[in-house]
């Protein structure tokens, strides 16, 4: 039986995705009572916990450690079921906080007491069933189920000899997160939400307001960066912007598409992670002029969103471009066929170093064995993430570097020669080579990690299903059932 090895919770938001996938105009109601239920509010506080965020507190300097006692955490999860019961909660205004942004700049950070963070949780496992139906397959940013490798792939899959999709507008929206209309927000919301709790609700964190120090600024306009909830609202809102596309360009036909090359009108892909995009033209740089006037025009008098058009650059994929931490570029080598290389950005590989550099740096009072375990997890995080790249050639480089590195660390750690260095830690890994190793107080030993071994395998473009609809079995067997234990309106 299909229901078989599902919660409550999950029938309930699958029930949603059904729901809003056969009645497109459908609005939802009667959805508050929902994040007043125990099991709610305890999955999301779980969730919350489970975040690193967790470790970080708010204004009122509650941590993750609180929850450890039982009790902390049976008082909470009441005390808050009482207020969204009695519809007396609350939010308080976040603590902001200013983080570099990694192409210069600052970005502000808004981080919430756990409290807020549980029913920003429960508004997410509310509302994203219902969204995750609605968005196009343009958009890959904090979607379930989708990643940045995604984007890279539909990239290389348009900017191709046969396609020729080969000019590439970088959309940058001047803070576009902070920029949001809340009354635009609130109207694109009640187009499918038609419970005026949840919408007063969501309201309430809108204009929750952040503390800076000691100044309490009032927040009018944008969702908060640090929020639970705010990547879905952004997305949410961004959603309008998917759909001009889509009804411009991303809903035509093949053949369609054919004639408009043919009249030497251009076709386009849009490529959406969060508030980063890529329109992808096969048309004229000209052309891709007009398209950027046209996305600029639509974003300002829709949205109210600026182009921000000394960064919205029109590039041609010869000269390369970034996305998502990737330096594309479409090469045309005389000895082989033309191909779209991605590698890590330069900007990507020296933060990288400058971590590594901190973590070797001086003599640093460490044992050497667990130096050498928190260097394997940084690298392995960092290669995993470009491991479906042409990385092949940088990570060989990156290997010596570090390896040098560690070893010039242990010579000052130590205070040794290099000879002793070598003749202690340099050992033979598993008869191939010699490398870096340390072996603890156990008896257990650890090599460097070589992230040239991880394999370098290509990237296979994924279909995409909704991730509260399994399968078209189960929405069949669910339409059929007489007697569904959860409404959906």
């Amino acid at each position: 039986m299909f229901w078989r090895g599902m919660n409550a919770i999950n029938l309930t938001q699958y029930s949603f995705a059904l729901k809003a996938k056969h009645k497109p105009e459908h609005r939802f109601r009667d959805l508050y009572h929902q994040i007043c239920r125990q099991e709610w509010i305890e999955l999301a506080l779980s969730a919350v916990l489970a975040n690193d965020g967790a470790r970080t507190a708010g204004i009122d300097g509650v941590t993750r450690k609180e929850f450890q006692d039982p009790a902390y955490r049976i008082d909470f999860v009441n005390d808050l079921q009482a207020e969204l019961k009695s519809r007396a909660y609350q939010p308080t205004p976040a603590r902001r906080q200013w983080i570099p942004k990694s192409k210069g700049g600052r970005r502000p950070l808004g981080i919430c007491i756990i409290r807020d963070r549980t029913v920003q949780m429960l508004l997410k496992m509310l509302l994203e069933p219902i969204a995750e139906t609605d968005f196009l397959e343009c958009s890959y940013g904090f979607r379930p189920g989708r990643r940045t490798m995604d984007c890279i792939g539909i990239c290389r899959r348009y900017i191709q000899r046969r396609s020729k999709y080969y000019w590439i507008i970088e959309g940058d929206i001047r803070g576009c997160f902070n920029h949001i209309r809340h009354t635009k927000l609130e109207s694109l919301l009640q187009q499918r939400i038609g419970d005026r709790q949840v919408i007063n609700l969501i309201r309430r964190f809108l204009k929750a307001g952040v503390l800076e120090g000691e100044w309490y600024q009032p927040t009018d306009e944008g969702v908060p960066q640090g929020s639970v909830v705010s990547p879905l609202l952004a997305n949410w809102y961004l959603h309008q912007f998917d759909l001009w596309w889509w009804q411009k360009y991303g809903s035509l036909t093949t053949r369609q598409k054919t004639k408009r090359r043919q009249r030497g009108l251009t076709n386009s892909r849009l490529v959406r992670f969060a508030d980063d995009w890529l329109l992808l033209t096969n048309g004229t740089g000209k052309q891709a002029e007009e398209l950027r006037e046209e996305a600029r025009q639509y974003l300002w008098e829709k949205l109210g969103l600026e182009l921000n058009l000394e960064k919205t650059q029109i590039t041609h994929a010869k000269d390369g471009f970034e996305f998502v931490g990737f330096h594309l570029q479409w090469l045309t080598p005389s000895h082989r066929k033309p191909w779209l290389r991605a590698i890590p950005t330069r900007n990507n590989v020296e933060r990288l170093k400058t971590k590594i550099r901190q973590m070797t740096h001086g003599q640093q009072i460490a044992d050497p064995y667990a130096k050498i375990i928190a260097l394997n997890r940084l690298l392995r995080g960092w290669i995993q993430y470009y491991r479906y790249a042409n990385v092949k050639h940088i990570a060989h480089k990156l290997d010596w570097w570090i390896n040098q590195r560690l070893k010039h660390w242990l010579k000052r750690h130590h205070k040794w020669g290099i000879r002793r260095v070598l003749t202690t830690y340099e050992r033979q890994q598993e008869g191939r080579r010699k490398n870096l190793a340390i072996t603890n107080d156990k008896g257990r030993t650890v090599f460097l990690y070589r992230m040239s071994d991880l394999p370098i395998t290509k990237y296979r473009t994924r279909n995409y299903p909704n991730p509260y609809i399994k399968t078209d079995r189960i929405v069949t067997q669910i339409k059929s059932e007489p007697d569904k234990p959860f409404r959906a309106d």
